[in-house]
C-alpha cells in the first residue's frame, strides 16, 4: 500500500532533519487525477496552445474530466495530449477549445459533444485524435487588451454618448411620447411572440404550399402549353368573339320589348290571351256573364268550317307581300326575303315564351 500524504510528509520531514536539505512544497508531487486508475489519451491538434499552463484542467460540460499531459509541435500545429477519465465517453465529433473562465484566468481545455450524438453513437478510444477543423484557440491577453482599449479609445462609447445625448435633445420635454412609443413597441413584440406558434405554422403551411407547387411545376407548365393554342385562337378570331358578344346584346335588347308573362304589360299577344281566358273563365263560371262578343264571332267560323275542310270565297284587287310588289301595288322597301336569321330568332323567341309560360304554370319552385 502506498503511504499516505501525512506519512509522506512526516518521512520527508524527518529525512531532511537528517540529513540538512532543503525541500519547499513546491517540489511535493501533486496528485493525479483519477486516483490512480488508468485514464485514456487523446490528443487535439490547435493551431495555437498560447498561454494553455502544464497540466490544465480538461472539462466535457463544465465538469473536470482529465487533464493537460503533454504538449508538442508538429508541422506548425500545436499537438495537445488529454488524459481522460476511463468512466467518461466522448462521441465522435467532440470539439476541443481553449477558453478562460475569466478575463485573466488560467486557460483550460474545453470538451463539447455534439449535439445529435446518442448512446449509440461511437465514441473516441485510447490514442485517437481531433483534427484542427475541430477545435479552436482561446483569445490572448493581448487581444483582450486591444479589444477593450479600441472599445475605449475607438470612439463607440463617444459615439453612444452622442446618440444618447442627439435623442434626448430630440425628445425635449416629451418624453412621455417617447415613453407611449416604447410601451406601444413592447405591446406589440409581446402580441407577436404570443401567436409565434400560429405564424410558425403558417410559415410551415406556405413553406407546404411552395413544395407541393415546385413539385407540380411540370403539370403546369404542361397545362400553360395546352392552353397555348386556346390563347392564340382566342386571339386570331376576337373581332368575331366581339361581334357576337354584340349580337347577343341587340337578341338582349329585342327580348327586354317581349310582351311580359306576369301580366304586367296591357298590350301585346300574352295580354290579349290573358283577356280571352279572363273572359272563357267568366263564361264558365259566372252565369249572368255575356257572350254576346263570342257569338258575333262564331257566324263567320262556323260559315268556314262547315265541313272536315275549310273553304272561303276572297277577291283580291292589290297583293304584295312584304318585298314581293304586285302589278298594281309596290313592295314595301323596309321588308325583306327571309333568311337564317330569322329562323335564329324565331327559334329563340319560342323557346324563351313557352319557358316563361311554363315559369307561370309550374310556379317559382315547380
Amino acid at each position: 500500500m502506498r503511504p499516505g500524504p501525512r506519512v509522506a510528509a512526516l518521512a520527508l520531514t524527518a529525512l531532511c532533519a537528517g540529513t540538512s536539505c532543503a525541500v519547499g512544497f513546491g517540489d511535493l508531487p501533486l496528485p493525479v487525477p483519477g486516483g490512480g486508475r488508468e485514464n485514456y489519451t487523446v490528443r487535439a491538434d490547435f493551431e495555437n496552445a498560447l498561454n494553455l499552463p502544464a497540466k490544465a484542467k480538461v472539462r466535457l460540460s463544465g465538469a473536470d474530466v482529465g487533464e493537460v499531459t503533454d504538449m508538442a509541435v508538429r508541422d506548425y500545429t500545436a499537438v495537445v495530449t488529454l488524459s481522460i477519465r476511463p468512466d467518461v465517453r466522448l462521441p465522435l465529433g467532440t470539439t476541443a477549445e481553449l477558453r478562460t473562465a475569466t478575463p485573466l484566468g488560467d486557460v483550460f481545455v474545453a470538451l463539447t459533444a455534439p449535439p445529435e450524438a446518442t448512446p449509440a453513437t461511437p465514441v473516441l478510444a485510447d490514442g485517437d485524435r481531433i483534427a484542427r477543423e475541430h477545435t479552436a484557440a482561446a483569445a490572448t491577453i493581448e487581444e483582450l487588451l486591444t479589444t477593450a482599449s479600441l472599445l475605449v479609445n475607438g470612439g463607440a462609447i463617444r459615439n453612444l454618448t452622442t446618440i444618447v445625448n442627439g435623442l434626448g435633445r430630440a425628445v425635449g420635454d416629451r418624453g412621455d411620447r417617447m415613453a407611449e412609443l416604447i410601451a406601444q413597441s413592447t405591446r406589440v413584440v409581446q402580441a407577436l411572440a404570443a401567436r409565434s406558434d400560429d405564424i410558425r405554422a403558417t410559415l410551415a403551411e406556405v413553406d407546404r404550399l411552395a413544395r407541393t407547387l415546385d413539385k407540380q411545376s411540370g403539370t403546369i407548365d404542361e397545362v400553360l402549353l395546352a392552353a397555348g393554342p386556346a390563347l392564340t385562337t382566342l386571339r386570331d378570331n376576337s373581332t368575331q368573339a366581339l361581334s357576337l358578344v354584340g349580337e347577343v346584346d341587340r337578341i338582349s335588347r329585342q327580348l327586354a320589348r317581349f310582351p311580359g308573362l306576369d301580366g304586367s304589360q296591357t298590350t301585346g299577344m300574352i295580354a290579349d290571351i290573358n283577356r280571352i281566358a279572363e273572359q272563357l273563365n267568366a263564361a264558365a263560371t259566372d252565369p249572368n256573364a255575356s257572350v254576346a262578343a263570342m257569338n258575333s264571332m262564331l257566324g263567320p267560323v262556323i260559315a268556314v268550317t262547315t265541313s272536315t275542310a275549310a273553304s272561303t270565297d276572297a277577291d283580291f284587287q292589290d297583293l304584295a307581300l312584304g318585298v314581293l310588289p304586285d302589278v298594281n301595288h309596290p313592295g314595301d322597301p323596309a321588308s325583306r326575303l327571309p333568311d337564317t336569321r330569322d329562323w335564329t330568332n324565331f327559334v329563340g323567341t319560342l323557346t324563351y315564351t313557352l319557358l316563361r309560360l311554363q315559369g307561370r304554370i309550374s310556379g317559382a319552385g315547380g
